[in-house]
């Protein structure tokens, strides 16, 4: 599954925020923001206490991609 995200500069680190979840991750780095948002994806997809889990678990991983400025513009005109 492919996510996109957005980086943003915090006083205490960086936030990632998925584009397509309504999911964030937290660091003090960008990779760890990025990891910690990951996470939160993997456990939000394949927990088996899940509101809904696939039917079948998609054995692939969670590939994310930063979001571009192109796509940024996109999405404001969409909303």
């Amino acid at each position: 599954m492919k996510f996109t995200y957005l980086l943003i500069r915090e006083v205490s680190g960086w936030t990632a925020e998925c584009l397509e979840a309504d999911a964030i991750g937290e660091g003090i780095t960008r990779t760890e923001a990025v990891a910690s948002l990951r996470e939160a994806l993997e456990e939000r997809m394949f927990r088996p206490d899940a509101v809904a889990p696939p039917s079948k678990p998609d054995a692939s991983p969670i590939e994310l991609v930063p979001a571009s400025q192109q796509k940024l513009g996109a999405l404001d005109r969409i909303a």
